[in-house]
């Protein structure tokens, strides 16, 4: 999977602002009053693509993080602190209540 960006989008979806390569709606189907709207398009799909990446590195990050504890499960060197579970358990079972 690659980034998401706006040069991926096909010819006829806009650029995103300092985005080129692809040419404009606007100027191969000519100026109309729709296609005056388009800068509030671009910078929406800029937003989107923006959240896109982040929740993307968020999910990369979170899956090196389960890897690395399932390996030391597996290896037997997984340490669980007794006292900190028991603290959360009491913790969260007075809270429901």
């Amino acid at each position: 999977m690659g980034q998401i960006n706006s040069t991926n989008l096909p010819n006829y979806v806009p650029d995103a602002p300092g985005v080129g390569g692809k040419q404009r709606a606007s100027e191969s189907a000519g100026a109309t009053s729709a296609a005056l709207e388009m800068p509030q398009d671009d910078m929406q799909l800029t937003k989107l693509s923006s959240v896109l990446n982040s929740l993307k590195k968020g999910a990369t990050v979170m899956r090196n993080q389960v890897s690395q504890v399932m390996s030391a499960v597996r290896s037997g060197s997984y340490q669980v602190d007794a006292l900190a579970v028991s603290r959360s358990i009491v913790g969260d079972s007075l809270a429901q209540h």
